[in-house]
């Protein structure tokens, strides 16, 4: 379904973002997969949890995150450990939350999209509209926000800090790594493959 996603017109190049400040590729990039999430509820009507990191030399790449089956503390520990394998310098993830309060059954979906790197970082969230087959009508923009202290918000604390890994979970994530591959999408922001 979200086999070869076409990102906006915006291409960083391996040239270009080491001129760039880290603030200004954060905004591209989170721009860049904001655009994206628009794109793929409006033409599939759904919103895939996903991760998208980059490298200083402009390779990129686009997991799909909905069918990895691990519990939430392993999951943000593997995807640290392909984030350093691929030796990405900026990151994106996006994916659906549910807010609110279920005792006062109020709960809203909300898309959640964050760009950052090791110290800064922006995030932003859409409330998810839903048509009467369940599949997303709208995206109403809740709000948008920056910061320099990454560890401190879910989604952001991805490269944040200093995480060591046991030979077994080396072991562990660099297989499931090399399972989830084939799936992956991965492209040259250079335009050389």
């Amino acid at each position: 379904m979200w086999l070869k996603p076409e990102f906006g017109s915006y291409v960083m190049t391996a040239k270009n973002m080491e001129n760039d400040t880290s603030g200004q590729l954060l905004a591209d990039l989170f721009d860049e997969y904001s655009e994206w999430y628009m794109g793929l509820a409006a033409e599939y009507g759904s919103l895939p949890r996903s991760l998208s990191g980059l490298s200083k030399e402009g390779r990129q790449f686009i997991y799909l995150l909905d069918d990895l089956e691990l519990h939430h503390m392993m999951r943000n520990k593997y995807l640290r450990y392909i984030l350093d394998e691929l030796e990405s310098v900026v990151y994106a993830y996006g994916g659906i939350d549910l807010r609110g309060d279920s005792d006062a059954a109020e709960v809203a979906e909300v898309l959640s999209v964050s760009a950052a790197d090791s110290e800064n970082y922006i995030t932003g969230d859409w409330r998810v509209v839903r048509d009467e087959d369940g599949k997303v009508a709208d995206l109403a923009h809740l709000g948008t926000r920056q910061g320099n202290d990454p560890e401190e918000h879910p989604g952001t604390w991805f490269m944040a800090g200093s995480v060591s890994f046991s030979a077994l979970e080396k072991s562990r994530f660099g297989a499931l790594w090399d399972e989830a591959k084939p799936g992956v999408i991965f492209r040259d922001r250079n335009g050389e493959g």
